[in-house]
């Protein structure tokens, strides 16, 4: 009789638990795979820096950082993982050395890359 009111117990906390754990707020950060094209249009290329985008779009599925390189204008790249209105997509944003967005372009699953914004790097000082 003992161990039944045990597992009668233990199934009112289990509901509890339950109901608690319906009503905890959502997190406004997309997961890696729901990033959609709504999201990466508030990306303001030029002026976005990563902290921004983080925040925007969460943590990048893979990122690629070319460091001190100079074979490549950009620094950093972030892929992401989302879909549009004909399904999956790559959405790939390119940072300057200084951490700005300055490339954003979309891969689709079949078809050619898209850039969807891109900005021109700063122009260095021109010194004498």
């Amino acid at each position: 009789m003992r161990s039944k009111w045990a597992l009668i117990g233990l199934n009112i906390m289990l509901l509890c638990s339950f109901a608690i754990a319906s009503e905890l707020p959502k997190t406004s950060k997309p997961s890696p795979g729901d990033v959609t094209m709504n999201r990466v249009a508030q990306i303001k290329v030029g002026g976005s820096t990563e902290a921004q985008v983080k925040e925007l779009l969460g943590n990048p599925l893979r990122t690629t950082s070319y460091g001190d390189c100079n074979v490549v204008d950009y620094q950093n790249i972030w892929e992401y993982q989302g879909h549009d209105a004909s399904g999956r997509v790559k959405i790939s944003i390119q940072f300057d050395e200084a951490g700005i967005a300055r490339i954003v372009t979309k891969t689709p699953s079949k078809g050619p890359v898209v850039v969807l914004a891109a900005t021109p790097p700063p122009k260095a000082a021109h010194q004498h």
